[in-house]
């Protein structure tokens, strides 16, 4: 039925909302559930896919990919030639940092062109980076609190007795 309201959301638009120079206050179309699924505890691949899927649709003709430092640097290095060998250009390298400035991941953009970002790109890319950022920390946090130390309190003299129960 053409009378019928079309959805207000537009799956595949992932613009800014609004024109501004801080990215970590400007917010994109998209990220409102990138957020919820980051407090919900979704899992971190499908988190980083989506938010490269952001870039991939909003800029076009480009694949990006998020690397973390505790995979192999061999394989990421062997994705990157491959990007290069089937003429893939660099178009972008952006490093994930914690909020204490420490190295997450980096954020890879390979475009079939070679340019650089346009500075509306550019703020794309470091909102996503942010993005990306927040769900690594989250992942980390929590990856804390299901397996924490067990610590016994008090000074452990000897082996642990059973208690025992007097009638």
């Amino acid at each position: 039925m053409a009378d019928q309201p079309r959805s207000k959301h537009i799956t595949g638009d992932f613009r800014l909302r609004q024109n501004c120079t801080d990215s970590r206050r400007c917010p994109i179309v998209g990220e409102h559930q990138i957020l919820e699924l980051i407090s919900l505890g979704a899992p971190l691949p499908g988190i980083l896919n989506k938010l490269c899927m952001m870039i991939d649709v909003r800029i076009g003709d480009v694949v990006s990919m998020v690397s973390l430092p505790d995979v192999d640097e061999n394989r990421f290095c062997a994705m990157t030639r491959s990007a290069l060998q089937v003429g893939l250009e660099v178009f972008c390298s952006s490093a994930i940092l914690s909020f204490d400035n420490l190295f997450l991941g980096s954020l890879e953009i390979f475009g079939c062109d070679p340019r650089q970002p346009t500075p509306l790109e550019l703020l794309l890319i470091d909102r996503v980076t942010y993005l990306a950022s927040l769900a690594l920390q989250s992942q980390k946090t929590e990856d804390h609190i299901e397996a924490p130390s067990i610590k016994p309190r008090g000074k452990q003299v000897g082996p642990i007795e059973k208690p025992r129960f007097i009638n």
